[in-house]
């Protein structure tokens, strides 16, 4: 919401002495926040207006004249290339010395040899948007009215000096979505009185009866509909003070009866609507729910589609506009009208924020209509729009009103004592200061005795309905600032970190120690993301919580799983170049327990991660290294060793890895952990360069077994002795089951057991593959020798063949 501080002066009296940036502040410490203050004009200068009185050819150049201009007291020569230019037009002329916006300086000249002693200036070079002018004033130089007067201050005459004030206003006070509401607070913060305009409408011998019919069919989304029909209409220009306080509200104006309804929008805070009396079939408006499939060509010329949800004004044959959004096509005011009806209305405010939602629509009535109107001013807002049109000349205005008001706005009223009050404060505010303000505040006050008091809640103050609501209207108004600050009184509990948020950090610690970055990502996704990653039609993660009120159409349902997020991550780091990619994300996945949803979903924690590009960029002395399946199996194992957790190493066959290039970390039958390489079809899905390794981690399933504090030993005094030892083994084998018996026939001095080479080649027999593994012995009593641990070898060894049909090479 924008207001300038001139127009402001209508309502109340303003010191403009002051610093306009002090109301702002008081604006904004009240409660009417303030976003910015905006000079208008405080660079400008030296500029007049000037009466064409003869224009003639430049004698050298084709796309130049030269004009001669009545300045009042005095003649001037300019020469310009503006093609709208006609002797007789009053314009604004910057003489000699005149500063325009940005600084530019004008100065006598001479253009292709004719002296020019000044500059006709455009509304564009006044400082004006192209999106706040007519179309006719885009182009060439502004045309003022006829009866402009000549040789005056074009600065003053045109409203250019002057401070607009834009409100970052909250949504509960919609009652300061006008001219007047904000007035009102203005001066109840100043101290002063507000003033209202009086409206006084003269009504012609026409009745309204009998020539416009209203039918409310959806009473239960338009609790109130109110209407003029205004005669003999004139279309033209709205007076340029009209269209200069539209402009700097940030309103472009069109013609004389738009502009006056939203002239009273701005003013009253009610959204009016014109219609077209001629284009309304049987002249007959109905307020009622669109139909499903319905389509309507709004004013900005779009067709659109509507459903059964949503609220129209229709004729008999067709719909006249999406209530409370935007006007139809065919029943606009045009150059042509002859009649108008007004429409002043209350509309239901979670309907229109659905329907402009679902349409992509919003506007000015709409931002209005969706924080609640004050449906008894609808009657004032008629009135105030046609006694505008008629002081303009510009309508007749047919006796009487149509009002269809089934059931009156009910009066609030809230009861509190002064005790209550100053106890929910913590002040000491006398109970006739308490009643001063809230009657500043027009808030009508019944008082039983000289503590107990009601106060009964003005029409347009929809958010007071409690205590608590009168609380803050007096807080406010008496000033944060003079109410002394305590410290408030609780029995406060020590905080400390839970246990899930201690194992997230330490995983977190790993994950950055290995050099991952940390991402954090929406917890949103689509089934689409998961068909890129090739995960089956059955696979229950597609069996996702839907959002009612997604941010986008592009993420619908919470996310089942982080790799959607992380790919969507890779693909835009690819696109800016980045050759390196290391990053990994904590989060939860949602899971519902049925669906529709009834009951809040699962939520389990993940850990989630991709590699992609070099790991070393070769920077010297380092050599060039690129990420590989042992990257991601290496950064796994080191999360689970430091949650001191050992778990068996398994091939997986996860959908979105390559087959053959995936595993899994398995204790107890249950997966804590799959990586690998992603399937080529996944790159080609998301159009990214691979190969791209990923992991997934399910801290739901690891955390039970998650032992911080490991088991110690004393630091061994003894030295080890190490044998390594190669099998022949069946291809088929696997190497958790040679390291299970290995482990098992090791004896009390085998320390540890690890895989350090596989070969399958000619040196190596058909269907065979060679293991070869490290074993380390060692003993805390003595050192060992070849004989003590001889024994275990052979027995190993013999289990081996046995069992797994492995020798030694």
């Amino acid at each position: 919401m924008k207001s300038s501080l001139s127009w402001m002066k209508d309502y109340v009296d303003v010191d403009t002495t002051k610093d306009p940036q002090i109301f702002a502040d008081i604006m904004t410490v009240a409660g009417v926040p303030v976003e910015q203050v905006e000079y208008w004009g405080t660079d400008i200068k030296n500029i007049y207006t000037g009466k064409i009185l003869k224009i003639t050819k430049h004698p050298d150049a084709d796309h130049l004249v030269i004009c001669q201009m009545d300045m009042g007291d005095n003649e001037l020569t300019i020469v310009t290339g503006a093609p709208n230019v006609r002797e007789g037009q009053v314009v604004p002329v910057a003489v000699h010395g005149a500063i325009l916006p940005g600084g530019v300086k004008i100065k006598k000249s001479k253009l292709r040899g004719q002296v020019s002693e000044g500059m006709l200036c455009s509304a564009r070079e006044l400082g004006f948007d192209d999106s706040l002018l007519l179309p006719e004033e885009r182009n060439g130089i502004w045309i003022l009215p006829d009866d402009t007067p000549v040789g005056v201050d074009a600065i003053d005459f045109l409203g250019l000096k002057d401070t607009v004030y834009e409100y970052e206003l909250t949504p509960n006070r919609a009652d300061c979505f006008s001219m007047v509401g904000l007035s009102r607070e203005f001066a109840v913060l100043g101290h002063t009185a507000a003033r209202y305009p009086e409206i006084e409408v003269d009504e012609c011998e026409q009745s309204i009866s009998g020539n416009v019919t209203i039918t409310n069919e959806a009473p239960e989304l338009c609790n109130r509909f109110a209407s003029r029909l205004l005669l003999n209409v004139k279309i033209e220009k709205s007076p340029l003070w009209m269209q200069q306080r539209l402009r700097k509200s940030g309103v472009r104006p069109i013609n004389n009866v738009v502009d006056a309804t939203n002239y009273v929008m701005l003013e009253l805070g009610i959204p009016m609507h014109a219609y077209d009396y001629d284009k309304v079939s049987g002249h007959h408006l109905i307020p009622r729910r669109a139909r499903d499939g319905e389509v309507l060509k709004t004013l900005d010329g779009v067709e659109r589609t509507l459903t059964s949800e949503m609220l129209v004004i229709a004729d008999p044959d067709k719909a006249c506009g999406v209530a409370g959004v935007m006007g139809g096509f065919e029943t606009e005011v045009t150059d042509t009208t002859a009649a108008v009806i007004l429409e002043a209305a209350s509309f239901k405010g979670s309907s229109i924020r659905k329907t402009g939602r679902a349409l992509g629509l919003r506007s000015e009535a709409s931002a209005r209509f969706e924080r609640g109107i004050d449906a008894e001013g609808c009657i004032a807002s008629l009135d105030r729009c046609a006694q505008l049109l008629q002081k303009m000349g510009a309508c007749d205005v047919a006796q009487g009103i149509i009002d269809l008001y089934p059931e009156p706005q009910s009066v609030t009223r809230i009861s509190f004592t002064v005790q209550q009050i100053n106890a929910y404060l913590g002040t000491d505010i006398p109970g006739e200061e308490m009643i001063s303000i809230l009657k500043t505040l027009e808030f009508g006050i019944e008082q039983e005795n000289d503590d107990s008091i009601t106060a009964i809640v003005p029409s347009w103050r929809g958010d007071c309905t409690e205590m608590a609501d009168i609380s803050e209207e007096v807080a406010r108004i008496y000033g944060y600032e003079n109410i002394q600050s305590t410290r408030p009184w609780s029995n406060i509990s020590e905080g400390e970190e839970g246990y899930h948020h201690e194992v997230t950090e330490k995983v977190s610690e790993i994950l950055s120690a290995c050099g991952l970055n940390e991402t954090v990502t929406f917890s949103f996704m689509n089934h689409e993301s998961l068909k890129k990653l090739l995960f089956p039609a059955e696979s229950p993660l597609y069996t996702a919580v839907p959002i009612l009120n997604p941010i986008t159409e592009e993420f619908p349902l919470m996310r089942t799983t982080l790799l959607p997020s992380l790919m969507d991550m890779l693909v835009r780091n690819q696109a800016v170049k980045n050759n390196s990619v290391a990053a990994y994300e904590i989060a939860s996945v949602y899971i519902p327990k049925q669906l529709p949803i009834t009951e809040l979903p699962y939520e389990k924690k993940q850990v989630a991660g991709v590699l992609y590009g070099l790991r070393d960029t070769g920077i010297w002395p380092g050599k060039i290294a690129k990420y590989d399946f042992y990257d991601a199996k290496g950064i796994v194992e080191t999360v689970l060793e430091g949650l001191g957790i050992t778990a068996d190493l398994e091939s997986a066959e996860f959908a979105p890895f390559h087959p053959g290039k995936a595993a899994k970390f398995v204790k107890d039958g249950k997966i804590l952990a799959q990586f690998g390489e992603l399937h080529p079809a996944v790159i080609d899905n998301y159009d990214i360069a691979g190969p791209v390794y990923a992991f997934e981690m399910y801290l739901d399933v690891i955390t039970p077994y998650i032992d911080f504090i490991g088991d110690y030993k004393k630091v061994a005094k003894f030295p080890a002795i190490s044998r390594d030892l190669a099998f022949l083994a069946p291809v088929g084998t696997a190497n958790s089951d040679i390291q299970e018996i290995l482990i098992k026939d090791g004896g009390e001095y085998l320390e540890s057991v690890h895989l350090f080479d596989m070969y399958q080649g000619k040196q190596v027999p058909k269907n065979y593959k060679s293991m070869a593994y490290s074993l380390t012995f060692r003993s805390a009593e003595t050192t060992l020798t070849d004989e003590n641990i001889q024994i275990y070898i052979d027995s190993m060894l013999e289990d081996l063949k046995n069992n797994l049909n492995c020798t030694l090479r």
